[in-house]
Order: C-alpha cells, then structure tokens, then sequence
C-alpha cells in the first residue's frame, strides 16, 4: 500500500510504509492555524487546548471535540516520547484534518500491550476514531501523523 503525497508545502512524499497504514484522500482545507511545541511531557496539554480551542470556535460538538483532544494528545505524547526530536508542529486544516509533525524518522508500529498497560493503544484509537489516518515521512527525515477525526455514535 502506497501512502499518496499530500502535502506540497512540507515536502512529503510518498513511501511504503513498514507496517501497513490506511490512506485518506488529499485536505482539500487551507493550512488554519500552525504551532510548534517544545517536546516537553507539559506541551502535550498545551497542544491539546489549542487544538480544542480552534476546533470549539467552528462549533464542532461535545463528542467529536472529545475525540480531537484525545487524538492530538495520542499524536504529541508519541512526538514527546518517541521521536527525540527537539520540537513538534501542529498543524489544523479548515477541513477537519490535523496534523502532527516531528523530525523523527521513526514510523510508529502497532504493539502488542497487556490489558492493565498504560501504553500501546494510540494506533489502535487513530483507526477507531479517525479511519483513514496516515503517518507520512517527509523530505526532511521527519513524519507526519495526520488525521481526520469522526463523529462518534
């Protein structure tokens, strides 16, 4: 499965990637609004309520903002433990999508957790919750997790 290029003004590109990821058609939505956090475990919330903030002034419901801060913050405490980089963008697109970059090169994988872990579970609720999501690699060496989250029912 091929990931599509999607976003000209970061420079991704398409790859293979390692483990099988579902694809979205291209935002069709403007570049909103754009923020960079330091990768700081305190940043994550940070990351969260603007992202909420933005999202609650388009008046989007109570459920689907409860899924985009539990997304963006599945998305940036990745970027915060796993990516070593020094920083991390977010990215919220008039359309609905966000993005999370970091410079890392790491594709996030699928693992396997027990049921009392407190970890492993954010692949699992990106495809739950925003079907479609995709982890890019841009020209850079960094990533890209972008997403789309649904109304729940």
């Amino acid at each position: 499965m091929r990931v599509a290029v999607w976003n000209e003004q970061c420079g991704c590109r398409s790859r293979e990637p390692e483990a099988a990821m579902p694809t979205t058609e291209q935002p069709q939505g403007r570049t909103c609004k754009t923020k960079t956090f330091a990768t700081d475990p305190a940043s994550v919330a940070d990351a969260r309520t603007w992202v909420g903030d933005i999202c609650a002034g388009r008046g989007v419901s109570d459920d689907l903002l409860f899924t985009i801060k539990l997304l963006v913050s599945e998305a940036a405490s990745n970027a915060v433990t796993h990516s070593g980089s020094p920083d991390y963008t977010v990215v919220v697109f008039e359309d609905g999508y966000i993005e999370v970059w970091d410079s890392s090169s790491k594709m996030p994988r699928p693992r396997v957790h027990e049921v009392d872990s407190e970890g492993g579970r954010g692949l699992e609720l990106m495809e739950l919750l925003a079907p479609g999501y995709q982890v890019v690699e841009d020209n850079k060496g960094g990533k890209c997790v972008r997403f789309q989250p649904k109304e729940t029912e």
